[in-house]
């Protein structure tokens, strides 16, 4: 089994959040300002050695990328950099109609380019309301789909884990709406620090999440899965606002090309998670069907309280039939 120190050093990264923007979108803040510093003092080297053309559209050209790509601020630095460096080179400003003329060209100039970075700041926001839930800043339906859509045509075992929060309703009911998504926030909040950047984290229902995650292999997505299951069931909870949840979680083999019917399939081993009261069943799906990581029925102390809410082992469905667990339930 791969040791729990190899899975929490697991590599971190930026997260697919970006899948479904234009590829101008996409690019580093930082890449694209180290690119703009360098076209500008390319720029302005040419422009000393060929005094006799006219640069000054290159240059509000690279300070309106500055402004899409980076921001209003470096593009108005970038800007006041080259003025500067141009007056120190010796290069005259043609003052072309009048001090009152050349003020209109440089504020009409000044005007575009930070109307780019308003746009481009706009646009960014008005994406992420379209992909982010509101409430609890995890993935909504539509985003989670887009980045498990790409994600899935990648090699490697996969972990789809379904996840209902227990007691939502009544302490809706108790506490009013308020607390309760107060509750959903320090939910959310939790599973964001046990998952990597790189992970799929969404909210695709009222109080059920999902989180889509890439491992090395099954025995990690054991260990995975029963780390965020302990961090969401089994840590020492202060206020009534700290609910738990019941997990169904499906690891899936190389070479799986959809995902509809695998979160069928996650819904309905947390369904029995649920029912059963064990809090986290997984299963393991190959082409489509599902072959149970059978969990055995948690051990109690002498006060009957629960130990521990899963121990699970891989083994085909055939055997555990045989070993006398019953054909039609999942969990013992």
């Amino acid at each position: 089994m791969v040791s729990r120190r190899k899975i929490d050093r697991r590599k971190s990264k930026s997260h697919a959040f970006r899948l479904g923007q234009p590829f101008f979108m996409q690019v580093p803040k930082k890449l694209a300002a180290t690119s703009l510093a360098g076209c500008a003092l390319t720029t302005i080297y040419a422009s000393h050695i060929a005094p006799k053309i006219e640069f000054e559209a290159f240059f509000l050209l690279i300070c309106a990328f500055g402004a899409w790509f980076v921001g209003n601020r470096f593009a108005v630095l970038l800007g006041l950099f080259i003025l500067s460096i141009q007056i120190l080179n010796g290069h005259t400003i043609p003052i072309q109609g009048g001090p009152i003329i050349m003020a209109l060209q440089l504020s009409s100039a000044l005007a575009i380019v930070l109307m780019l970075g308003v746009a481009r700041a706009a646009l960014e926001i008005e994406w992420r309301a379209a992909r982010l839930d509101p409430l609890t800043g995890a993935l909504n339906r539509k985003a989670f789909f887009e980045a498990v859509g790409d994600e899935t045509s990648q090699t490697g075992v996969t972990v789809l884990i379904y996840a209902d929060v227990d007691g939502l309703k009544r302490l809706n009911d108790r506490r009013g709406h308020e607390a309760g998504d107060e509750a959903l926030r320090d939910f959310a909040d939790r599973v964001r620090k046990s998952v990597r950047k790189d992970d799929v984290f969404a909210r695709i229902g009222g109080d059920e999440f999902v989180i889509f995650l890439r491992v090395n292999d099954t025995a990690s997505a054991e260990i995975v899965a029963k780390r965020l299951h302990r961090v969401l069931n089994l840590a020492h909870f202060e206020g009534e606002t700290r609910l738990k949840c019941s997990l169904g979680v499906l690891v899936l083999p190389a070479g799986s090309k959809s995902i509809d019917a695998e979160l069928k399939q996650a819904d309905t081993l947390m369904y029995h998670a649920k029912v059963d009261g064990v809090g986290l069943i997984m299963a393991i799906s190959i082409k489509g069907d599902m072959q149970e990581l059978m969990p055995f029925a948690p051990s109690v102390n002498s006060d009957g309280q629960q130990r521990s809410a899963i121990r699970s082992t891989e083994r085909p469905i055939e055997v555990a039939i045989r070993d006398g667990f019953p054909k039609s339930s999942i969990a013992a």
